[in-house]
């Protein structure tokens, strides 16, 4: 019996699982839509730009720490989307992107809209591939979501000439292929015991490869059980309770000064379930490269990441989930470092409190904002966040845990915060979702609003408007001050333009406005968007515009 290549396609989705389908549609995937017609199991989510379909493909993903699958035309369509796929590297986001393609006799011909997609994905995808044997087709995607999986998780794109996906193959059968999780051997488990039984001020920094309920649940369990501080890396602080005694923080950008300090304690980092990227490590100096000032041992499942930055005194590649149950299993409870946690903890503590500060005469500071909506949000929301300097208040401020969920893009992709919010309540509707996202961000990506309406998402678009590229702005006073450049926004009029789309819409120009606002918004079941008149002197939850010119004139 034969089938078409694209319903084959679609019954290969299925069998992975796959029942969110993110995507603008082409013609050059015509059959796969029109296969997509006759599966019930598919949610077909039509998006309004290509880079707020692979957005809310990235949100799905982070929040069910599963593959997700963005569709997109072909030239045009899959640059739109390369933002998405860009994003899922940096983020180690396994996305599984179908990029239709010419028809195979004119792809040497310069065809409409044709690109060679291997050349302008190889080095941000784990693997291109163009299908131009229908009966080669199952077998690759099966590969693909195997590929995108394993190892250091990240994107896959597959190329799908026109013409092969009409065309039918001979065989039905297809196999997916199942996951593969090594294991800590006895010696690396004796290794990692004994370092911890010498050391006076360990710290353990958890990634994103946790981020799956089962990883947040065997990270608390080694924590506890070992008495180990825990920080968080970047856009990943819902790894651990942050009101846990256990918390050591968040390593965001510009590590606040109080708690770096006091890592300079540290003598030994076990870092799992990160790569140690740039960020996380204030730019490669904690742990730092090629040599850390501590002993480091780095667990993260692929062998080519480990150390390939700095030494490891201790290097595993395994699964970090398994890695954390397993040294469970090996060792007893432990309260060695009960008052280093102590003076951890202590002092993120005392960074998050906030005490309500006056408005400022052009605006409302953000931090007042922020610390409201930690004390009425339920512990169970799910935070999106988009990037910017807005973000430091709420990475600051806000109280996360595995049930208070943060999804964000570490790549510090800006549009990232509204489509993800759209997927997580479309993907958890009983859920409160709410997005933290400024002018610039809302502006890239705000047209998903849409996309809310049309398939009935109902989250909170929080928009902190200071008229202006924030962070580029900091950037701009602290190295060329009082010289502002291509920063300024003239923004339209969010309250109408969120009344357009269908939101209810609000508008907060005093901190005391909020609550009312948000209180509103959690009862109402519906979109909607908030939109609050910021102070752009208080660009930052570290410095002012003013500070920042005072800190160059020195």
């Amino acid at each position: 019996m034969t089938i078409r290549a694209a319903d084959l396609l679609v019954q290969c989705l299925v069998a992975h699982d796959i029942d969110h389908v993110y995507c603008v549609p082409g013609e050059s995937y015509l059959s796969v839509l029109d296969s997509l017609v006759d599966e019930q199991s598919i949610q077909v989510i039509t998006c309004r730009h290509e880079g707020g379909a692979g957005f809310m493909a990235l949100g799905d993903m982070r929040l069910r720490t599963t593959p997700a699958v963005l569709m997109v035309s072909r030239g045009p369509g899959c640059m739109n989307a390369a933002i998405a796929i860009h994003s899922a590297q940096q983020d180690a986001a396994p996305l599984v992107v179908f990029i239709g393609q010419a028809e195979r006799e004119n792809l040497r011909r310069d065809a409409f809209q044709g690109m060679n997609y291997e050349r302008v994905f190889v080095d941000v995808a784990k693997w291109v591939v163009e299908v131009n044997d229908p009966n080669q087709l199952a077998d690759t995607v099966c590969m693909a979501f195997k590929i995108a999986q394993a190892g250091t998780p990240g994107p896959v794109v597959i190329s799908l000439p026109e013409d092969m996906l009409e065309e039918h193959c001979n065989s039905a059968a297809f196999y997916p292929r199942q996951a593969v999780k090594s294991t800590l051997t006895l010696a690396d488990t004796e290794a990692i015991l004994q370092s911890l039984s010498t050391a006076k001020h360990p710290l353990v920094i958890a990634g994103g490869l946790l981020k799956s309920q089962d990883g947040k649940a065997a990270l608390l369990q080694f924590a506890e059980q070992f008495s180990l501080p825990v920080a968080t890396t970047v856009r990943h602080a819902d790894l651990f309770p942050n009101d846990h005694p256990l918390f050591a923080g968040h390593l965001t950008v510009g590590l606040p000064a109080d708690l770096a300090t006091i890592y300079e304690k540290i003598d030994l980092i076990i870092a799992v379930g990160t790569r140690l990227g740039d960020v996380t490590t204030q730019s490669f100096a904690f742990p730092a490269a090629p040599k850390a000032a501590q002993k480091l041992i780095h667990i993260w499942p692929d062998a080519d990441v480990v150390g390939r930055y700095r030494q490891t005194d201790i290097g595993i590649a395994a699964d970090p989930t398994s890695v954390l149950r397993s040294l469970c299993q090996n060792a007893a409870p432990t309260t060695a470092w009960n008052e280093w946690t102590a003076q951890l903890h202590t002092t993120v503590s005392e960074l998050r409190h906030w005490q309500t500060r006056p408005d400022a005469e052009d605006g409302v500071i953000f931090g007042n904002i922020v610390a409201q909506a930690d004390q009425m949000l339920p512990e169970d929301a799910i935070l999106c966040l988009d990037a910017g300097n807005f973000g430091g208040w709420v990475q600051r401020l806000f109280r996360f845990s595995p049930t208070r969920k943060l999804i964000g893009p570490s790549s510090g992709a800006m549009g990232y915060g509204v489509p993800a919010a759209v997927a997580c309540a479309l993907l958890e509707p009983e859920k409160k979702v709410v997005c933290f996202v400024g002018d610039g961000g809302f502006l890239m990506t705000g047209s998903e609003l849409a996309t809310a309406q049309q398939f009935g998402a109902a989250p909170i678009i929080i928009i902190s408007d200071n008229s202006a590229y924030g962070t580029i702005r900091m950037h701009q006073e602290l190295h060329f001050p009082k010289r502002k450049s291509a920063t300024t926004l003239l923004n339209p009029d969010f309250v109408a333009m969120a009344t357009a789309y269908g939101a209810n819409a609000f508008l907060v120009e005093q901190s005391d406005q909020f609550a009312s606002a948000l209180e509103q918004a959690l009862h109402s079941n519906q979109l909607c968007v908030i939109v609050v008149r910021t102070s752009l002197e208080h660009i930052s939850v570290s410095a002012t515009i003013s500070q920042l010119r005072h800190v160059d004139s020195e």
